[in-house]
């Protein structure tokens, strides 16, 4: 090798997706005629004849845009060229790629992320893939049941400590402890994320009302609101009286997702079931309630 020549290393990689063809898309999908009622039409001629006039709003879209071997492709952030298409192309495209030979159902978000890493894009892309799944007579017949409401959900907002508190019942527990406890009544706070719970032997309606007088009423006054879900100790007539006598709201979640009480939910799963966790149930509670949260950042 001469002196002057500067010797260079050339990497070879080979891909493993085979083409086109061996995957049985039509091969249609490259010469479709494009009209004047297709998105690309105003970017191509532009980009084929930059000398004309032109609209603001185009010449900007088309920075984003080359012509290669009279297809226009989009350049990406990852810097792979991906060739648009118009709509009769990307309903073919969609239509492979859902239910074509190799396609398995998937959602609209994967069949979007599937479509840009075969190569291709247009403007709507995600949303057409969506409605494109959504609508998949197939995936209505198979698809499972969706257990969320019909209607919207409403955030609960408590804006001070104290103000709402979650309550809910841990149990059966299998064993029972060593003094027979078998459930536990769990209550906290919106805001602070603050937990009271305290053992018991049976779910009676006296039973939270006790607790409720001694844990919340007597240590951090009467409170606005206490959302509970639907189970029959909560809705009695004692717990009824009681929340007319200290003017507080008793809330209850939807009989149909009773996982909307997600603040109590959230509190049952720190508890460790042991024989003697009667006895440590408060030095369990210790380190979730001085720890820092997501929504008030500082520790009650």
């Amino acid at each position: 090798m001469p002196e002057d020549c500067v010797q260079r290393i050339i990497k070879i990689g080979m891909k493993s997706l085979p083409s086109v063809l061996t995957r049985g898309m039509e091969i249609e999908v490259n010469y479709v005629l494009i009209t004047k009622d297709d998105w690309r039409e105003p970017i191509m001629t532009y980009l084929q004849y930059p000398t004309l006039p032109s609209e603001k709003r185009v010449r900007i879209l088309a920075t984003n845009y080359l012509m290669w071997n009279e297809d226009l492709v989009r350049k990406s952030k990852d810097e792979v060229l991906l060739r648009c298409l118009g709509k009769t192309e990307y309903m073919k495209v969609m239509g492979e790629t859902h239910e074509g030979i190799c396609g398995a159902h998937q959602g609209g978000r994967k069949m979007y992320w599937l479509i840009r890493r075969y190569g291709y894009f247009w403007p709507t892309m995600l949303k057409d893939c969506i409605n494109y799944s959504k609508g998949c007579e197939a995936c209505q017949r198979h698809g499972p049941i969706q257990q969320a409401p019909s209607v919207p959900m409403n955030p609960v907002v408590k804006p001070w400590p104290f103000r709402g508190w979650a309550m809910d019942l841990i149990g059966k527990i299998y064993p029972a402890s060593s003094q027979q406890h078998c459930f536990i009544i769990v209550a906290t706070d919106y805001f602070t994320k603050w937990v009271e719970a305290k053992p018991i032997k049976t779910t009676t309606s006296q039973e939270i009302i006790t607790f409720i007088e001694e844990q919340i009423i007597q240590r951090f006054g009467i409170p606005e609101s206490i959302t509970t879900d639907r189970g029959s100790s909560f809705m009695s007539r004692g717990m009824l009286d009681m929340a007319e006598t200290f003017k507080f709201k008793l809330l209850q979640s939807t009989p149909y997702y009773a996982q909307a009480n997600g603040q109590a939910e959230s509190s049952n799963k720190n508890f460790k079931k042991r024989s003697d966790w009667h006895d440590s149930l408060c030095s369990d509670l210790r380190p979730r309630c001085n720890s820092f949260h997501g929504d008030s950042s500082p520790v009650p």
